[in-house]
């Protein structure tokens, strides 16, 4: 999902034909009668694209192992996101809209997640008849345990998806369940850039990877310039420091709780401050792409 100044776009209609789904729909493949497994911080059921709990609901099952009196309801966003991606049927469509979700909450935020609650929730769901298990998190380490309860899974013959997880891409970043040779791990891309629009910046002899926001040109040649820091890209951090024919980097956000400084603003700020280009950090764990 993408967040604008005017409006909030989702990108999932796009992604959809991106990796051929679409294809299957037309022969009329597009779910029905497969009931998929999230292992996540739970499936928000009220969400319009996947309403309903129970037999009757796109959630038809799954348990709660945070809190085991309640439902597992996502109060996160990211277990959600995930199973919108697989399956919503609403005003958005996922991958496969008919299929049915099987909700497993081991996580509050997607954070700390329990190697013994992944286990847990693996067999749970094999016990439920899954068709498939997805499992959009894990340990950045080799975890025995959990790779023995995705082969319990493969052994039923249930399809097991894996993320590769956030570590990568160098070698050996992949953690359990992503690691597990029989289940299919899947990596991200980055608004399908190539590899001359992807930057590296090196402080301290420390790479980072500098992504061009959504609708950037692809340049003819090399932005050169001096590193000026700028604060949060306000007007006033701009005032006391000469930014001329500078590469200016900010701070995403700002320092004012529920202000809402969006790119467009630091970089108009920047170009008017007469810097010749503007990178963006995050202020948080995570990758973004703005626009």
């Amino acid at each position: 999902m993408f967040d604008s100044e005017n409006e909030i776009r989702t990108y999932l209609q796009r992604s959809v034909p991106f990796v051929g789904a679409d294809i299957p729909r037309i022969d009329g493949i597009d779910g029905t009668g497969i009931k998929i497994a999230v292992i996540d911080t739970g499936v928000d059921f009220n969400h319009p694209d996947l309403f309903g709990w129970g037999p009757d609901g796109k959630v038809i099952g799954g348990y709660n192992f945070i809190n085991e009196d309640e439902p597992p309801m996502d109060n996160n966003g990211h277990g959600t996101q995930v199973a919108g991606v697989i399956a919503a049927d609403g005003q958005i469509k996922g991958i496969a809209p008919k299929a049915k979700i099987l909700a497993y909450k081991v996580s509050e935020d997607g954070e700390g997640v329990s190697s013994d609650l992944i286990i847990k929730a693996i067999k749970k769901a094999i016990e439920d008849d899954a068709d498939i298990i997805n499992i959009s998190l894990g340990v950045n380490k080799t975890n025995s345990p959990i790779d023995r309860a995705v082969n319990l899974a493969l052994e039923r013959e249930i399809f097991v998806v894996t993320a590769a997880g956030n570590d990568g891409p160098a070698l050996k970043t992949i953690g359990s369940p992503g690691r597990n040779f029989g289940s299919v791990t899947v990596g991200a891309t980055y608004n399908n850039l190539t590899s001359s629009m992807v930057a590296t910046l090196e402080i301290d002899e420390k790479p980072y990877t500098v992504i061009p926001m959504v609708g950037s040109p692809k340049l003819e040649k090399a932005i050169t310039g001096k590193l000026v820091f700028a604060g949060y890209g306000k007007s006033d951090d701009f005032k006391d420091i000469d930014v001329k024919d500078a590469v200016v980097i900010v701070e995403r956000g700002s320092d004012v709780e529920g202000e809402m400084l969006y790119f467009s603003i630091k970089e108009a700020n920047a170009a008017n401050a007469g810097a010749k280009a503007l990178m963006v950090y995050n202020n948080v764990p995570g990758i973004f792409l703005g626009e």
